[in-house]
């Protein structure tokens, strides 16, 4: 494993108080690759808890650094994911880019207009899916990561999602409307996107029974991937889930 650069580093509990081992590869990054030394800064997290400020202490067999953890922690967005399940390329961008954003949960379901083979790919059997997600999450500064889920049918997912969301589904095929404000007041919003090759009628009819409106992001047909960064931002707007960058030590 190569590490990119990254703006935070993941470890575990144990790792806060016995550091990192040195041949590690999140240890090779921060001394060799950015070139960190005894009395020098980074910051780390861990997983879904708390963000903090390490001070390196020692490099020896061990890279051992204190941690100054901030007072509470970072919100993940309000936000869910519906995805019919993509290409794995496309997958990992999608993991990626979700969390980075800070996405709550993504829900991956087998589309009718898919390849269900895809999760026999590398990607989910082992369990790699992981990696992109930590590495979006690494890359906004963050620890905390969204859920990821994967079943064999929309109607599984959309029992699995909030009971109480802002339901949009983009459709650039049959919607009439672009997407937009709602004038209802939602708390949390969930997002469907289509597979590669779009949704099915079934697919359309269990939305519409489930409470889903139907959307469009202009005449161009975009990329999965696309489609569901673009969606968030819009409806994550409208939601107010923004908040201002907080330093991570007060």
């Amino acid at each position: 494993m190569t590490l990119t650069n990254v703006n935070l580093v993941l470890i575990n509990k144990e790792e806060s108080i016995h550091g990192i081992p040195i041949e590690d590869p999140r240890a090779i990054h921060l001394t060799q690759t950015v070139g960190l030394q005894a009395g020098k800064t980074f910051f780390v997290g861990i997983k879904n808890e708390l963000r903090g400020l390490a001070t390196i202490r020692e490099i020896s067999q061990q890279l051992i650094f204190a941690v100054d953890w901030e007072k509470e922690k970072q919100a993940r967005l309000p936000l869910e994911l519906l995805v019919g399940l993509p290409r794995p390329q496309t997958a990992k961008k999608i993991l990626y880019e979700a969390a980075s954003l800070g996405i709550h949960r993504i829900i991956f379901f087998v589309s009718e207009k898919g390849d269900p083979g895809y999760l026999s790919s590398s990607l989910w059997k082992n369990n790699e899916w992981e990696d992109f997600v930590l590495r979006g999450t690494e890359q906004a500064c963050s620890c905390q990561a969204p859920e990821v889920i994967h079943v064999s049918s929309i109607e599984e997912g959309v029992k699995l999602l909030h009971p109480k969301s802002w339901r949009v589904c983009l459709d650039p095929y049959t919607a009439k409307e672009s997407l937009k404000t709602t004038k209802e007041k939602f708390s949390f919003g969930t997002l469907a996107i289509g597979s590669e090759r779009g949704w099915s009628d079934s697919e359309r009819a269990v939305l519409k029974i489930n409470g889903f409106n139907f959307y469009h992001l202009g005449d161009r047909i975009l990329r999965v991937e696309t489609a569901c960064t673009a969606g968030s931002v819009l409806m994550l707007s409208e939601l107010n889930a923004w908040q201002p960058h907080r330093s991570l030590i007060e």
